[in-house]
């Protein structure tokens, strides 16, 4: 046994089977680490802004170059392993492994997942939200190349035949001139999209544009058109710029001293002169257009900018009567969305700032097409090994070692394995898990590319300012039906709560629910068609509201006959919510409304959501955050003690009956008792079920407007960041609108103080 005995086997057994367990747990770690951060990173980006996920997505890109060190700094001195034995004797051993290159291999790959979940913005200092490259992706990359010359070129290099060492440093290597330009493209990407007036500058440069803008785009009404205001879409940095002290000042004639429209300036109303250019998809064209141009305008309010700077008002006709008048009941909001999008994308991703130079996507697209297949080649070559290695029979084990004791020279001792054949699929399953995140993070990056609304944009623009490609449009008009839902940030969709939850759910979850105090679940549901339409429709009606001013929150209820019903004990917005939701659920009970009652529809969908701004988003509401969610709270305990004392009856009257004698009887919460005392009055005031569903749809819409105004920006951009609310929706409708904040008014019918609505001539 060259003069070990079993003692001494066991000893070295322990230390080198130790050390290759806890490579194999780091190795797993680490994929675990890098799924999360392509998970959230590309694919769940709606829940990247929820606290745990930045938390868990901080905690991968951090652990990444400790484990990485740490994990070759082991295999890398595994070829001369020295151990004391619990006899005092030396115990040496000559371990080969191909360890240490799998980790290596993994370590490069996790650099571009690193890379392509990076979020690079190039805002303006007024913003706020400017994210340049993060310095330790370079100093990832810088490290991990020298972890794999210190393999290739150390004290313990490799020792392989010709051909299989010329293969593996092909495979460690070719990848860092992928990492390098991945990385050098996002720094010229940023900088440049920084000094550029088309992204970085562009709200100093829109304030100065719309204070030159002639006033004939805000009183455009000859013959019954509405002439386009000549908003910026794009090819800003076609025109001679002058810095003046409220921003910048565009010209590109000898004297300085107007905008010639001729020039390459792209402007709304040379989209809207390419009617029929375009065929079927000209109004897509259009509203894709204008969303982009109302897109940079709103980017002045969060640059801290007034409406009245950004020259909102310049374009308030416009939207009216092409949008609110010429279009169908969901338009509008559609082009809202898609400004949303754009802002979404602006603040929290990378994909605007490589527009900045039209050759940057192509280069993009170019090196993620050469990712995919570095990986594609990782794995054929991993394929091979195993089948030339037979793992399949058992033939391999990571580690094998000579163990030599009493100076025994190398090679002449016992062989000893470390990791059986299942231990060895820790060196590849790690490796192909990594490279198929890899494709995917790359392919959802060319997909970014491809279906982005910001190509359709550019591609546009480009032709209106140049017109040198007769087949351009039909190129275009194939990428406006391109849609993929993995790059579209705007999700459409309402969540709902509610505060009488009559049917328990008996799922498991809602069984742990009753016994931990989780946070309430909410149902996330598409927003319906007839929704949209109802809210516009309320939008048309009360125009003339919008321009003198909104009702205030006292004056928000339902006539009925002789009497006006409202939420007479309310001291805020979140209380009156309350009251009306639960009022609204009672109104249900008596008058469970089938699948094709529209109002019904409408009425339930925005009472339920409003019920979940209360306890998810109350910093969207007029109201303070805290006693919003407190409030809710104590209402939802209060409902729930109640509840419980509920006997299901035959009929919805009876149910309905019941729910108000509980209701009014044993509620302890004065919301509670006042929604009761609502939906009481509501079924009897009310002439029939149809009546006062319509009742309720209106009021619904008309309070939804009332509370959407806000001069919360960071709120919003939160909203934005998850995916979009509905109120967000429509605030930035109505900031476009002019109606941006809420003057305070002293109510007639109670000590407490409100806020309602005004224009923007009212807010400066």
């Amino acid at each position: 046994m060259s003069g070990c005995d079993e003692h001494e086997i066991a000893d070295f057994s322990r230390v080198v089977g130790g050390q290759t367990l806890q490579v194999n747990a780091l190795l797993i770690g680490n994929t675990i680490l890098m799924g999360v951060m392509v998970g959230i990173g590309a694919y769940g980006h709606h829940y990247r802004h929820h606290p745990l996920t930045r938390f868990l997505f901080l905690g991968a890109t951090i652990l990444f170059l400790p484990i990485v060190s740490y994990t070759v700094s082991i295999t890398n001195n595994q070829n001369i392993v020295t151990v004391l034995s619990s006899r005092n004797r030396m115990v040496t051993g000559l371990c080969r492994s191909n360890h240490r290159f799998m980790v290596l291999l993994c370590a490069t790959v996790v650099q571009i997942v690193g890379i392509n979940t990076t979020a690079i913005v190039a805002a303006d200092v007024r913003e706020g939200r400017s994210i340049p490259p993060p310095t330790v992706l370079l100093v990832q990359a810088i490290w991990t190349t020298y972890l794999g010359f210190n393999i290739i070129k150390g004290p313990n290099a490799m020792s392989l035949q010709n051909a299989i060492k010329y293969i593996t440093l092909l495979a460690i290597f070719s990848p860092f001139p992928l990492i390098f330009a991945k990385i050098v493209l996002k720094y010229y990407a940023w900088y440049h999209a920084k000094q550029a007036f088309a992204f970085g500058r562009n709200p100093r440069l829109i304030v100065g544009y719309m204070e030159q803008l002639p006033d004939r785009s805000y009183h455009a009404e000859v013959a019954g058109e509405y002439t386009p205001p000549l908003l910026i879409v794009s090819r800003e940095d076609t025109m001679l710029v002058e810095k003046q002290p409220h921003g910048y000042r565009m010209c590109n004639t000898a004297d300085r001293t107007r905008i010639n429209n001729n020039a390459g300036l792209v402007t709304i109303d040379k989209v809207w002169e390419l009617d029929g250019i375009l065929l079927k998809s000209k109004t897509q064209f259009k509203d894709l257009c204008f969303s982009f141009a109302l897109f940079k305008m709103l980017r002045c309010r969060f640059a801290k900018y007034t409406v009245t700077e950004a020259g909102f008002m310049k374009a308030q006709n416009f939207l009216w009567h092409v949008l609110l008048e010429d279009s169908d009941d969901t338009q509008i909001l559609g082009v809202i969305a898609s400004e949303l999008s754009f802002l979404h994308d602006y603040y929290y991703s990378s994909l605007p700032i490589s527009y900045s130079k039209s050759w940057i996507p192509i280069w993009s697209i170019s090196i993620s097409i050469l990712s995919i297949g570095y990986c594609l080649f990782i794995t054929m070559i991993l394929m091979a090994y195993l089948v030339a290695s037979g793992v399949a029979s058992g033939a391999e084990w990571q580690v094998l070692c000579q163990v030599n004791c009493m100076g025994s020279p190398y090679g002449t001792g016992d062989t000893k394995h470390f990791g059986s054949v299942w231990f060895h699929w820790f060196d590849v399953l790690p490796l192909l898990s990594l490279g198929a995140l890899v494709m995917l993070s790359e392919a959802r990056e060319i997909a970014s590319y491809i279906c982005s609304d910001w190509t359709k944009v550019a591609l546009l623009c480009h032709y209106i300012s140049s017109r040198e490609y007769p087949t351009l449009p039909k190129w275009i008009g194939l990428l406006l039906q391109c849609r993929c839902k993995l790059v579209e940030p705007w999700q459409d969709k309402m969540s709902q709560c509610s505060i009488l939850v009559l049917r328990r759910r008996k799922t498991p979850l809602a069984l742990l629910r009753r016994l931990i105090p989780l946070p309430e679940q909410k149902k996330n549901v598409k927003v319906p068609r007839e929704v949209k339409a109802a809210i516009v429709n309320t939008l048309r009606s009360i125009r003339g509201d919008l321009r003198n001013g909104m009702m205030s929150l006292q004056q928000l209820g339902i006539q009925v006959g002789g009497n006006f019903l409202q939420a007479c004990n309310a001291k805020g917005t979140s209380d009156a919510l309350l009251s009306w939701h639960i009022a609204t659920s009672i109104f249900e009970v008596r008058y469970p409304h089938s699948t094709t009652s529209g109002h019904a529809s409408v009425a339930t969908h925005l009472s339920r959501y409003c019920a979940y701004l209360v306890s998810y988003s109350p910093e969207l509401l007029p109201d303070d955050d805290a006693w919003s969610n407190s409030m809710y709270k104590a209402t939802k305990k209060d409902a729930e003690r109640v509840l419980s004392g509920r006997i299901a009856k035959p009929t919805p009257e009876l149910q309905y009956r019941h729910l108000v004698e509980l209701l009014t009887a044993r509620s302890k919460h004065e919301v509670l008792k006042d929604g009761a005392k609502l939906g009481e009055q509501l079924v009897e005031f009310m002439e029939g079920e149809e009546a006062g569903w319509k009742a309720l749809a209106e009021f619904w819409c008309k309070l939804l407007l009332y509370i959407a105004p806000s001069d919360n920006l960071d709120g919003h951009a939160e909203a934005i960041a998850r995916g979009g609310e509905l109120v967000t929706l429509l605030w930035a409708l109505l900031t476009h609108f002019g109606v941006v904040s809420r003057r305070k008014a002293t109510s007639t019918t109670n000590t407490t103080t409100t806020t309602t609505a005004t224009s923007a001539s009212h807010v400066v």
